[in-house]
């Protein structure tokens, strides 16, 4: 959207449209709900995504409804809260449930719910972690495969 002002769900929609491809796999950024999660796990499901909800800029989804469309996707920006609350997590075990909340509510702002946060070797890690998905996706639709699928 802020590179070509268009949405997109209208660009791979005109894709399908023209190209007809009996699958779609589209690849997003997520916004882990964990700095655990950040940069080391793949999420691969056929429910879709919603490009930019993660960061509260919500977009038509791209999903079975609209395009028929499976979603391999990594998360790489986590909210600034997820980290101030990972970082607290063994002080967090020492207190009760209801205790948990208040102190989190005393010590985390608002504002940092809206404050998100890449890694700065972001660029780096998103190059090993195509090229880890690009060779599973060749593993898992290459002849050798599906050959030995049929035997």
């Amino acid at each position: 959207m802020a590179q070509t002002g268009m949405e997109t769900l209208e660009i791979v929609r005109g894709v399908v449209s023209e190209t007809k491809p009996d699958l779609v796999i589209a690849v997003d950024a997520l916004a882990a709900r964990s700095t655990a999660r950040l940069n080391r796990t793949i999420q691969i499901t056929d429910t879709g995504i919603s490009p930019g909800s993660g960061v509260g800029n919500h977009r038509e989804g791209l999903n079975e409804e609209n395009l028929s469309v499976r979603v391999i996707g990594v998360p790489t920006v986590v909210d600034a809260a997820t980290i101030v609350h990972d970082s607290m997590a063994e002080l967090l075990e020492a207190l009760e449930e209801n205790e948990q909340k208040e102190f989190l509510e005393e010590m985390i702002s608002p504002k940092l719910y809206t404050m998100f946060v890449t890694p700065k070797d972001v660029d780096e890690t998103v190059r090993y972690l195509s090229f880890t998905i690009s060779e599973g996706l060749n593993l898992a639709f290459s002849d050798s495969l599906i050959e030995e699928d049929r035997s």
